[in-house]
């Protein structure tokens, strides 16, 4: 007797099935496995006490993994679901898996003692054998756990035959999504485990794609396996085409939610790479130009290096897979743009319709800019749908980014979404050509608010988020939409509200910048102007003389209030306040270099304009002496431009004495802030030299 399994010996009918589960529990560990396996072969015990073994085989992985596929065929499909549902949120918090192994210890050690078939092993003593076995080996990872869990769903919910299937689903849908979120990580082992499990539901019969240089574990189904034995409870109802429409919406709304997960995760550590990276590698190609000869471009790097390549490999699976459930680019074109649903009516309750559940919009997102890479970058055929910069864009600018009032934009949200942002962005200003909608007349003051708060958002992109490689593509979109808009005047005051109000030195600078392209372009279309017969002439002289920037002193006299500084807040600064600004000064410094070299000959008269603009420093300062009186007034003497122009050398050399000082007493100087600092003061002497020049 001694020599009789236990297992083999207590079961049914010989103790009935809660006490036999009770001593499976008791004497089970990883020697017990080949047996259970065989055991579990009855349909009629598996189906009696398959769902309680799930937790007790958890552990035991992988050597377990054959009994889990036993339980998943052969238990009750319903009752096992529920389990694995529980043990799925269990993944997610960490303590199920325990809290249900320790579950009843006093009672199960009873039940033993009552049967008498407790083993002949003197762990049968005091605990059972598969915590003891759980803590002589490594535990299994939650990752390992997980895939086995997603493994047994693929099996069990084609099994459950009802009415309604979509009630099981959208249960388990949603532990998964759950435990997923808990368990994203670089090395891709759930999300794999996630895109075999969605793929066994979208019965695609595409074939295998040729193994990857991941050494990552992908679970898949095979093609041919034991065969599951029969819902119990099975109902003879035929499933309503509307509860499969259901089923596959779920799956589409999973597929979606998980996309949006996997690209949250994406580390964006890296300065150079962040995410997908598709706004670089969509620049890289638009402009290839401007790659710089010798780095490595964006391209190359996803094509090189294993981990990124692995990147692009999974983004191409999700997107299969959104063929296969039949999520098209218009349906995602659709989720995006259309006003979002938010009424909270009934978010409990179980879906009772396709229209019931919603698409995650990050998601669909993220799957519209694969799509448009995998055509642009990729040359895979693809459908790409038409968007606009205005309405569509702005609209997605405003969902994601919100308020551009709150100066937090491109602070808080994630590195992969405002990549995917951009490379829309980009792509929708390079294939639409406009980026205004059909003209109308009563919504003038909204367009414009529109196109404002649009620049707003990106700007401040181009100014808060931390990879350099986002900024810079934020601030050649902002650029190139403020230069495409048609009204002049709005332009110009865009930039006067920027460098009036904006408080980010760097955002300032790029204002100025802004400022001396307009004014070049201005110029640039005189001259082609100038170029043209007659009639042409006379065509183009009506969109021509409308523009402000064709007399750059007057542009000058409007901004120049926000441009020099007061003379005597220059002096007032601190060392640290001055370098915080300089990238601002540099910028003016250049802007004026610039005004006096190109467009100021003297013939025009217009280098008297710049010593005579008013240069008032500042609102403030052009309020009080509209107040004083014309005294006041004519006391201001040589200029703001002038004076700004003094005062800003004084301080200049006044920090290069400082540094000089501090680098003879030994201290270690900033090699930057140094150079920078020799850089204006050269500016500066320009200014001068062209100045004294031009009179």
């Amino acid at each position: 007797m001694a020599d009789v399994n236990p297992l083999l010996q207590a079961l049914p009918p010989a103790v009935d099935y809660l006490s036999y589960l009770t001593i499976v529990e008791y004497n089970l560990n990883g020697e017990q496995l080949s047996v259970l396996h065989e055991i579990l072969q009855d349909t009629t015990l598996t189906a009696n006490i398959g769902w309680d073994l799930v937790h007790l085989l958890l552990p035991l992985l992988p050597q377990s993994q054959p009994c889990l596929q036993d339980v998943a065929r052969l238990g009750n499909p319903r009752e096992v679901v529920l389990k694995v549902t529980e043990l799925l949120e269990g993944l997610r918090t960490g303590d199920k898996l325990e809290d249900d192994q320790e579950e009843g210890q006093d009672q199960k050690e009873m039940v033993v003692e009552e049967s008498g078939m407790g083993g002949t092993s003197p762990q049968h003593d005091t605990t059972p054998a598969s915590n003891d076995d759980a803590k002589a080996q490594n535990p299994p990872s939650k990752e390992s756990q997980f895939r086995a869990l997603l493994d047994m769903l693929a099996i069990l919910h084609p099994r459950i035959k009802t009415k309604y299937p979509s009630r099981f689903l959208s249960t388990s849908l949603q532990s998964v999504l759950s435990a997923y979120a808990s368990l994203l990580n670089d090395d891709e082992q759930a999300t794999d485990a996630v895109l075999s499990f969605i793929k066994s539901f979208a019965g695609s019969k595409r074939p295998r794609l040729p193994p990857r240089k991941s050494s990552t574990h992908m679970p898949v189904q095979p093609e041919q396996g034991p065969l599951s034995a029969p819902d119990p409870e099975a109902s003879e109802e035929p499933v309503a085409p509307e509860e499969q429409a259901l089923q596959q919406r779920l799956l589409q709304s999973f597929l979606t939610f998980a996309v949006e997960g996997y690209m949250s995760a994406l580390p964006s550590e890296d300065e150079e790479v962040v995410a997908m990276a598709w706004s670089s590698r969509l620049q890289e190609q638009l402009h290839p130009e401007k790659n710089i000869p010798g780095k490595r471009t964006m391209r190359e790097a996803f094509e090189e290096d294993e981990q990124l390549h692995r990147r692009d490999s999974t983004m191409g699976q999700m997107l299969a897979l959104a063929r296969d459930l039949h999520l098209t680019p218009d349906e995602l074109v659709k989720t995006l743009t259309e006003p979002e649903d938010l009424s909270d009516d009934n978010l409990d309750d179980l879906p009772s319709s396709a229209s019931d559940v919603p698409l995650s919009r990050s998601g669909c997102l993220h799957l519209l800019c694969a799509t448009i890479a995998s055509n642009i970058l990729f040359h895979a055929p693809s459908t790409i749908p038409s968007l606009s910069i205005f309405p569509a864009f702005s609209s997605l600018l405003n969902y994601f980014l919100g308020d551009p009032s709150s100066g937090i934009i491109g602070t808080q949200s994630a590195s992969s979404l405002i990549d995917s942002l951009l490379f829309l962005g980009i792509h929708t200003l390079e294939t639409s050509g406009s980026i205004t909608k059909a003209p109308e007349e009563d919504d003038d003051d909204d367009d414009d608010d529109t196109f404002t708060n649009t620049l707003q958002r990106l700007s401040l992109i181009s100014a808060n988020t931390p990879s350099a490689p986002l900024r810079y593509h934020a601030h050649l979109l902002t650029s190139r939409l403020l230069h495409a808009h048609p009204n002049a005047n709005l332009r110009l005051s865009f930039i006067k509200d920027t460098l009036q109000h904006c408080p980010y030195e760097t955002l300032k600078a790029s204002a100025v910048g802004w400022l001396k392209d307009e004014i070049l372009l201005a110029a640039a279309a005189n001259n082609n102007n100038n170029n043209k017969n007659d009639t042409d002439k006379a065509e183009a002289d009506d969109s021509a003389t409308i523009s402000i920037f064709t007399t750059p002193a007057r542009v000058l006299e409007i901004c120049s209030p926000y441009l020099f500084h007061n003379p005597s807040s220059l002096a007032a600064m601190s060392h640290a306040e001055f370098l915080a600004h300089r990238p601002f000064f540099l910028a003016v410094l250049n802007l004026c270099y610039f005004f006096f070299l190109l467009l100021l000959p003297r013939p025009h008269g217009c280098s008297r304009s710049l010593s005579s603009l008013g240069m008032r420093m500042g609102e403030e300062n052009k309020i009080e002496k509209e107040e004083e009186g014309k005294e006041q007034e004519e006391g201001e003497g040589r200029g703001g431009y002038e004076a700004w122009l003094e005062a800003m050398e004084k301080r200049v050399q006044s920090i290069i004495a400082i540094m000089r000082d501090e680098e003879e007493e030994g201290g270690e100087g900033e090699g930057g802030e140094e150079e920078g600092m020799a850089l204006m003061e050269g500016l500066i002497a320009m200014c001068k030299e062209k100045k004294s020049s031009s009179f």
